[in-house]
């Protein structure tokens, strides 16, 4: 998968240069799915979905992953924006348990 990245003046490249994937971090740092999930409060087949790219974390949660990879994983490395899009439809609920 190619990503594509625009940097942002305001972000330190060296922060954008270290960031991983979810997959890579699991397997770089060692820790097992079941584990990371258990950190982040969420079931292990949801760490499985998101480290497949299978599904997406909501904001928060890929606040959470982020923290709890020390800024390995950025939270904005998740998000994809359309070109032109009006962005019906967002959700904003409780925070994620983690959060709290």
């Amino acid at each position: 998968m190619t990503r594509i990245i625009i940097l942002d003046p305001y972000i330190p490249v060296a922060y954008i240069a270290n960031m991983m994937t979810l997959s890579e971090y699991l397997e770089h740092s060692g820790i097992s799915q079941a584990a990371f999930a258990d950190a982040i409060k969420v079931k292990q087949a949801t760490v499985s979905r998101l480290a497949r790219n299978i599904m997406r974390p909501s904001l928060e949660l890929a606040v959470c992953i982020e923290r709890a990879t020390g800024g390995a994983v950025v939270a904005a490395s998740w998000v994809t924006v359309s070109v032109g899009a009006d962005f019906e439809g967002v959700f904003i609920g409780e925070p994620h348990d983690a959060l709290r």
